[in-house]
């Protein structure tokens, strides 16, 4: 079969149109499991049938041992521990539920699953472990299920389907409103949990948070330890204290105030506390110098540049990274940098992160989402919001961290000398001509506003857009019938090497819409790298003055 897809169950509000895509298995033996962490891209089952293991599936940190069987939903953070005397031995089973985008039945033989399906979720009554009822006839099919994709046979497919068949029918188990039990209790976690990661600053006690939950103390206080390993307040107590180290780190925080901040009146207990906790006092912990600090968002990197910082992890793509080359040799931990940043990626940083050893992580909103809590294990961990600060206000704030405050400003001086000098240039050389970032990624069509090149060119030299986008949009897609309306007189054109892009860049030119457009007429169609034109950092930012200048004719490099 070309798509080895299949219903589950037809039937259901729930799981109507719900498909089932098996993608592999594994023998877990004494050689191979999970790495050390793992942000899963697909649905995996995981079957032990010997040794012993410490599993963190989120927020649940769960003793594997033989007959314990899991079920994980895609994008799940899972940390992993074996033991080495005893290692874990059993199968993962890895799979993914689909829906049908549009009618099933019209697809074509040459129809990809992509084409045709989205990605979603068996959602079921057990939360992560499933019960131990299961365990001896879930161990037999996921064997059959393994052996069977390791024997070539002509009916292979239909055979696969019907063994991951019954093995998800003895998962899946509906959801139910009311229930009394597991699922119950771990509904009511999860909800204490949430409470704790926003309200932790609040006056949260054992009974406070029993109550939420609708347990009495003691209940709630073992069924806590049971799914996290600790106890409700050395829980609320890490998260207090994780917190407390961020704030430490920012320059004109006071002790007392931090401590009111995380949830303690009493500024000396606070201290004692984080001393127990942290192994040094408040105080000395803001002292100590940082001098290995991991950049895990790309524009976060030019910033620590433009402060002649070299970061000890950052994000590297050395094919698109060419404008920050120079210093490549000298970052000892190149974490990985795609269009597409999957799981796989995700975790494979997490691991070099944890080989660091970093005295510092930033990152932005986006990564904090995922992963804030696993890299909070790490190392402190300050989330910079990339979509809710301008470049300079990214940059003031990572100096400030890293305590080079009058070292950013002297560069913005400098910079915003070498702007002024760069808009008297291009006001000879362009005029009032508006002008356009065009790109085409991944297949798609976008023009840029106010961020990225468009933060130099529309804000700093004061070249008029093309077009303005919304306060806050980075960019916008297009449909080719808009271009000429969007182009403007000059169209700097970014064209990404993928095969996709290469395909839509192809097309294009050849069409008369293209031939049309006013740039392309006057010739004032300017192929560009991607970078450092969409680069959000000073570093960048820099460069781009000056390839904006060599452009359009004048001077190559400014010296204010």
């Amino acid at each position: 079969m070309t798509l080895q897809v299949f219903p589950l169950i037809s039937n259901g509000d729930h799981t109507r149109d719900l498909y089932a895509r098996f993608k592999t298995s594994e023998v877990l033996d004494q050689a191979s499991f999970l790495p050390p962490f793992v942000l899963t891209d697909s649905h995996l089952l995981l079957i032990c049938t010997g040794g012993e293991a410490d599993i963190r599936i989120g927020h649940r940190l769960n003793h594997a041992t033989l007959g314990k069987m899991y079920l994980i939903l895609p994008g799940t953070a899972i940390e992993y521990t074996t033991d080495e005397v005893h290692p874990l031995q059993g199968i993962a089973i890895y799979f993914d539920m689909l829906k049908p985008l549009s009618d099933i039945n019209k697809a074509t033989s040459g129809s990809t699953v992509r084409e045709i399906y989205q990605k979603g979720l068996l959602r079921s009554s057990y939360a992560d472990e499933l019960p131990h009822e299961l365990f001896q006839e879930c161990t037999k099919i996921a064997s059959q299920l393994h052996e069977c994709i390791s024997v070539p046979q002509e009916n292979r497919p239909f055979r696969i389907q019907t063994l991951m068949h019954e093995l998800l029918t003895h998962v899946y188990a509906p959801p139910k409103e009311s229930s009394i039990g597991d699922s119950e209790h771990t509904s009511a976690l999860d909800q204490t949990l949430e409470l704790i990661e926003l309200g932790y600053a609040e006056h949260l006690s054992r009974e406070v948070l029993a109550g939420v939950a609708g347990m009495s103390v003691w209940h709630y206080s073992r069924v806590f330890k049971n799914r996290t390993g600790i106890s409700p307040m050395e829980y609320v107590n890490s998260i207090r204290m994780d917190r407390a180290k961020e704030m430490l780190l920012v320059p004109g925080q006071t002790i007392k105030h931090i401590a009111s901040q995380v949830g303690f009146q009493d500024e000396f207990y606070f201290s004692r506390k984080f001393k127990k906790y942290v192994g040094v006092s408040p105080s000395t912990y803001q002292r100590q110098k940082r001098s290995k600090i991991a950049a895990l968002s790309f524009g976060t990197t030019g910033h620590l540049l433009a402060l002649q910082i070299i970061p000890h992890a950052a994000l590297i793509d050395n094919r698109r990274d060419q404008h920050r080359n120079l210093f490549f040799s000298n970052i000892p931990y190149h974490l990985g940098r795609s269009k597409r940043m999957n799981p796989h990626i995700w975790q494979t940083n997490v691991e070099l992160l944890m080989q660091a050893s970093p005295d510092l992580i930033l990152c932005n909103e986006y990564e904090a989402h995922t992963l804030k809590r696993t890299l909070q294990r790490i190392a402190p961990t300050i989330v910079i919001p990339w979509k809710g600060l301008s470049w300079r206000e990214h940059f003031i704030q990572v100096a400030s961290i890293v305590g080079q405050q009058q070292d950013a400003q002297q560069w913005l001086e400098q910079y915003d000398d070498k702007v002024i000098q760069a808009k008297e240039q291009l006001t000879h050389l362009i005029g009032k001509d508006t002008v356009s970032i065009i790109h085409i990624m991944m297949g798609h069509l976008l023009i840029y506003g106010r961020r990225n090149g468009g933060a130099v060119l529309y804000n700093d030299l004061g070249v008029a857009p093309s077009h303005d986008l919304l306060p806050g949009q980075v960019y916008r897609a297009l449909d080719e019938q808009e271009l000429p309306q969007m182009v403007g007189d000059r169209m700097l054109l970014i064209v990404d090497q993928d095969s996709e892009s290469q395909q839509r860049w192809h097309k294009l030119q050849h069409t008369q819409q293209w031939q049309d457009l006013m740039p392309v007429q006057n010739q004032h169609v300017y192929l560009l790298d991607e970078m450092p034109w969409l680069d959000y950092s000073p570093y960048a930012h820099d460069q781009i003055v000056d390839e904006t200048l060599k452009l359009f004719g004048g001077t190559q490099h400014i010296n204010p």
